[in-house]
């Protein structure tokens, strides 16, 4: 009789991840966000941002005029649940006395550009010093 393969874990609703490929998986979900950084309990920031890249390399997480840069390696662990009170999706990301609460908004204030809107989602190793990238955004008639 063969052994049954083990299975992967199911997390409908709530749950907590470690491992950086579901906590990536998890956050490319948000774009608008209400944000909490706190440091062993006490609240060092609060407001609202916009997820403009989610990176899994050694850069660091910063969140810089109403701009999030997150990168999942700067935290050990991310859990998420829907509050059913408010109807939010809650992501809190665990480093070493650490939290970064995220709360999920539907749109982002300021920001209407379709692409701005996107998280870009950057692996370590994926772009080098020769590369570029370039959009497409169909303004090829612009006299510049």
């Amino acid at each position: 009789m063969d052994v049954p393969r083990e299975l992967a874990p199911s997390l409908i609703g709530e749950g907590t991840v470690s491992s950086i490929r579901d906590m990536v998986r998890a956050l490319e979900t948000l774009e608008g966000l209400r944000y909490s950084y706190t440091v062993d309990g006490v609240t060092i920031s609060e407001g609202s941002a916009a997820l403009v890249k989610l990176m899994a390399d050694d850069s660091s997480t910063m969140l810089v005029n109403g701009c999030l840069f997150l990168n999942v390696t700067s935290f050990r662990y991310l859990h998420f649940r829907n509050d059913e009170h408010e109807d939010d999706w809650v992501f809190e990301l665990h480093g070493d006395g650490t939290m970064l609460r995220l709360v999920a908004e539907d749109s982002v204030e300021g920001r209407n550009d379709e692409r701005s809107n996107a998280a870009r989602v950057i692996e370590g190793g994926g772009f080098g010093p020769g590369s570029y990238v370039r959009f497409d955004d169909d303004e090829d008639d612009l006299p510049f």
